[in-house]
């Protein structure tokens, strides 16, 4: 495999096995720790597929019912695992679609209350954005409409390149390229600066009253 289309076929092929340890690692080419199988409404699965070198691949199945689009049936996102962690869940990734200016596109998790959904709105998401303004253009993608991204929680942490479907641009994209450019962007997310103020972001949130939180 060289390309992200490549790795897509490999994608495609996958789906005529039955997503076992074994049918991964003899088709991806690397060891697998684990994979994890969801099928949801409307004729959609979702598999995750976490290699023993860090690295994961979230794949979507569909129906698609278009007759001239036979091969648009499935996509897939190629993430890192990073030791990032978040106590609010977001992801945050690199967007250049107005007038070719790149901008920040930030989602956090939703919150049960109208006191948390306040904390994020006038804390923790401008504060969120003032960390990653600065490191952002970094994650821009190789070609117009493509990008990386991070996404954390409590528990994961993983660095994201865009998803890869049939009729995507990227797919021309070098699979080595991507894998660089996640090391690339894994290696940046650890410089301490960086880290100490997303840590300080985490703490001032954990310093306010517990029943802030206590339904979490």
């Amino acid at each position: 495999m060289e390309t992200m289309g490549d790795l897509l076929d490999k994608v495609s092929e996958f789906a005529l096995h039955d997503f076992t340890k074994e049918d991964a690692q003899k088709l991806f080419g690397w060891n697998v720790r684990d994979i994890s199988v969801k099928s949801k409404e409307n004729d959609e699965s979702c598999i995750y597929i976490t290699f023993e070198n860090g690295y994961i691949l979230f794949i979507r199945y569909f129906l698609n019912l278009d007759p001239i689009e036979t091969k648009d049936t499935c996509e897939f996102t190629m993430a890192l695992q990073t030791d990032l962690r978040s106590r609010i869940r977001y992801d945050v990734h690199y967007a250049g679609y107005i007038h070719g200016q790149g901008y920040i596109r930030l989602r956090v998790q939703e919150m049960k209350n109208r006191m948390q959904q306040m904390v994020l709105e006038e804390f923790y998401i401008p504060a969120l954005k003032k960390v990653y303004k600065p490191i952002i253009i970094r994650f821009k993608g190789i070609y117009s409409r493509d990008f990386f991204g991070v996404e954390a929680d409590q528990d994961h942490g993983r660095i994201f390149y865009a998803p890869v479907r049939y009729r995507s641009e990227c797919k021309a994209a070098s699979i080595g390229e991507v894998m660089g450019r996640l090391s690339e962007l894994d290696l940046l997310l650890k410089e301490p600066q960086i880290r100490h103020a997303l840590a300080e972001i985490d703490l001032q949130l954990s310093l306010l009253p517990s029943m802030v939180w206590s339904d979490l």
